[in-house]
């Protein structure tokens, strides 16, 4: 009965939702460009901050969306949902690309040569070369800082138990951190019982 309304609820709010996404991350991405030009002027701050808030819900949505429409699509598509998930995949990873940025020319490159290239510049001219004053620098901030115990220093370097082993998977959130198999670790904690002494075992062998 309320499949009709429910279809017009989601063409009313929801259609254009990953495309809203999208160009959130295109405005961002230029308030930021502007903002490169001139750190220090308040407006530029305030407009790029306003970007990112709005960009940082849409993008949220965008993914709960998705997150929805996976458990009935996965349902739908049986084995050919490979091909929905990779679209899904691909729209998180444009996310987080970065695909221009600004030089400190003030030449706006989109190539992904010609950004790597502004980052290692970058922080080659901030870090500087690996030289006598800085390694000196070092040693003494160290000595001058708050250091470890004898203690503190063995309890880091002990080898992990099996208890931890168990609290520090159960403690991840279901959807997250899936292996190269794609299983996340809710698979893990639902089959803890009949894989759990397998899975101790194969992490303790890294300790």
């Amino acid at each position: 009965m309320m499949k009709k309304e429910l279809r017009m609820l989601n063409r009313s709010y929801f259609s254009n939702i990953i495309e809203e996404a999208d160009a959130d991350r295109m405005a961002l991405a230029a308030a930021q460009a502007e903002l490169h030009k001139n750190p220090v002027d308040v407006e530029l701050q305030l407009v790029e901050n306003q970007k990112f808030k709005k960009f940082n819900r849409s993008s949220y949505l965008a993914e709960v969306y998705l997150q929805q429409r996976s458990k009935t699509t996965w349902i739908k598509l049986g084995d050919d949902n490979n091909r929905y998930f990779f679209s899904v995949i691909k729209h998180r990873r444009l996310q987080e690309a970065i695909i221009q940025l600004t030089d400190k020319s003030g030449d706006m490159k989109t190539e992904q040569e010609e950004i790597v290239e502004i980052f290692v510049e970058y922080y080659q001219e901030l870090l500087g070369t690996k030289g006598r004053f800085r390694d000196h620098a070092i040693q003494n901030f160290l000595k001058n800082g708050k250091v470890l115990s004898i203690t503190q220093q063995l309890q880091l370097i002990r080898p992990y138990t099996g208890p931890e082993v168990k609290k520090a998977i159960f403690s991840i959130t279901d959807t997250k951190s899936p292996g190269p198999d794609g299983y996340g670790s809710g698979f893990y904690k639902a089959a803890w019982s009949v894989i759990g002494e397998d899975v101790t075992k194969a992490v303790l062998e890294f300790s």
